[in-house]
């Protein structure tokens, strides 16, 4: 039986991770803009739908950039891992 290449599985998952995160926080800003794109033609609540759409969009996409930041960290910590297994199996 062949020896699983672990390094590549690792890079893998987190690319997999990381497009994922950017799929999924585009449905989330799409999902959350249609009713503040709806409550902004109303004139009184333009204004207001406009600074709530404002603060949605950073708020989602800092929650989504926070998720690839974790993912690049436990990537790096992965491969850290991975390069001592490697030298304890030499």
């Amino acid at each position: 039986m062949p020896e699983l290449d672990l390094s590549r599985i690792q890079a893998l998952v987190e690319e997999a991770i990381d497009q994922g995160a950017s799929t999924v926080g585009e449905i989330h800003q799409a999902v959350a803009a249609a009713p503040l794109k709806a409550l902004g033609q109303i004139e009184p609540l333009s204004g207001a739908a406009e600074a709530a759409r404002d603060l949605t969009e950073q708020s989602i996409g800092s929650v989504y950039d926070t998720i690839r930041r974790v993912n690049e960290q436990v990537g790096i910590f992965a491969e850290q891992l991975l390069s001592k297994k490697d030298d304890l199996a030499d």
